[in-house]
């Protein structure tokens, strides 16, 4: 009797011990389930970040395209360069020589080069552009007209200021001009205007040195062009 006590006893313990190691590798085998599943979860986040990243940059892309649109020149435009020749303006001449230290006949020059233009108005409405020989109000010749979508935003930097370009791209096969570059209309609180560069090749555009063709609201007057050339 005592002898089947002492096996009992040892048999319990033995059971107890068998019980208390598969628990133990129940655990284990568990914590190597979380383990893996936290490793896979962190390896699928991995590669969901750059995909995530590379929606939000088409998205900020998109949300560029559709804050801008040729539409934000819309209406008639003179160009500049039809006022420079005007004897009235002639006088602002000799105050841009001064402040460039040049004399006048340089300075002129220098001016009539920086907005040098192959066109003398534009008419613009929603994405089609008119590119008109004389002022609008003269309804003059149309040289030529086409529709242009917006590509991308561009900055540049330009005697220690940087620039911001607006790049619209020609989806008329007839375009004069493949590529247009804008900059905003400013200048509202003395002469209303902006500055543009055309031609079919945006990185040629972009390395051009002092060429800024700019056009003005129609109502603009000589002194606005005067003070505009003087300042």
């Amino acid at each position: 009797m005592k002898n089947n006590k002492k096996y009992t006893l040892v048999a319990l313990l033995s059971l107890g011990l068998i019980l208390s190691a598969c628990q133990k590798d129940q655990a284990n085998d568990k914590a190597s389930d979380n383990g893996k599943a936290e490793t896979k979860v962190e390896e699928q986040a991995k590669e969901e970040k750059p995909a995530e990243e590379s929606k939000k940059d088409a998205k900020d892309a998109d949300k560029a395209s559709e804050e801008v649109s040729m539409a934000d020149w819309e209406g008639e435009w003179n160009s500049m360069g039809g006022y420079l020749e005007k004897p009235e303006i002639q006088a602002a001449y000799k105050t841009l020589a001064e402040k460039e230290n040049t004399d006048e006949k340089t300075a002129k020059e220098g001016y009539l080069k920086k907005r040098k233009c192959d066109f003398g108005g534009l008419e613009i409405s929603g994405d089609h552009v008119k590119f008109l020989k004389e002022f609008p109000e003269a309804k003059g010749e149309v040289i030529a007209e086409a529709d242009y979508k917006f590509k991308e935003k561009v900055e540049a930097e330009h005697e220690g200021h940087k620039l911001e370009w607006d790049i619209f791209e020609a989806t008329s096969e007839n375009a004069p001009y493949k590529v247009l570059m804008m900059m905003p209309i400013h200048g509202e609180e003395s002469l209303t205007h902006f500055h543009m560069r055309y031609g079919d090749d945006k990185d040629s555009l972009l390395k051009e040195e002092g060429w800024y063709p700019t056009f003005v609201k129609p109502s603009s007057t000589d002194q606005q062009i005067i003070d505009e050339i003087s300042e």
